[in-house]
């Protein structure tokens, strides 16, 4: 494998992946315009024309990231997957999240709210030195792209779960409760942004399947 692609979760960039210390070149796939793309598999078309498909490559996708990471997996050949805090098919998302495309509430659902709530940081497992960074993101993120991505996610139905997935995941994790995942690789303490604030911790776990 010459180059393993990051995709970060939704309202995160390159600065997301800046703690990591991978033994393997990494590319982070950038943000682009959704255009006419609906869907998680519509989307991860329109993002997989970053991706070199003439030398070996792996794709990490964390949340959001990790679901556009299952999509690309069924039309690319990535000699690794690599999922951090996300779900690998629908059925390992919250109970919320099923209930929520039952009751259509995607339209009622305004993207500045992720953007305003006092306490989205600690939901996403932010720590207080760590809060600035998580703003800022989040702020710089269009509220076009947050809608469509709260949307996408809302009526992903994705029940195939690739035969080789690194699944990493924390035990504090509230936004995709551990519960939900299976076979994960276990990070004790480890919340949603556990890619940027348990860095180590994850970056060893990926040299190792490297």
């Amino acid at each position: 494998m010459k180059t393993l692609y990051l995709i970060p979760g939704t309202g995160a960039d390159h600065r997301f992946f800046s703690r990591l210390q991978l033994d393997v070149k990494t590319q982070v796939i950038e943000w682009s315009e959704w255009g006419n793309a609906q869907t998680i598999r519509e989307y991860a078309e329109v993002l997989s024309l970053q991706i070199d498909k003439d030398e070996p490559f792996g794709i990490l996708g964390v949340s959001f990231g990790g679901m556009l990471a299952v999509e690309m997996s069924k039309f690319l050949n990535p000699e690794k997957l690599i999922l951090v805090s996300s779900a690998k098919s629908y059925k390992e998302l919250p109970v919320i999240v099923r209930l929520s495309r039952r009751a259509g509430v995607h339209h009622v659902i305004s993207p500045w709210l992720i953007k305003i709530i006092p306490f989205a940081g600690k939901i996403f497992g932010v720590s207080k030195k760590d809060k600035r960074f998580f703003d800022k993101m989040i702020d710089e993120t269009p509220d076009g792209h947050l809608k469509k991505t709260i949307r996408s996610v809302l009526y992903w139905k994705n029940t195939v779960i690739p035969s080789e997935v690194i699944h990493i995941h924390g035990s504090r994790d509230k936004i995709i409760p551990i519960k939900n995942i299976q076979n994960p690789a276990v990070i004790i303490g480890g919340g949603h942004f556990m890619v940027y604030n348990m860095a180590n911790e994850v970056s060893q776990i990926i040299n190792k399947s490297l």
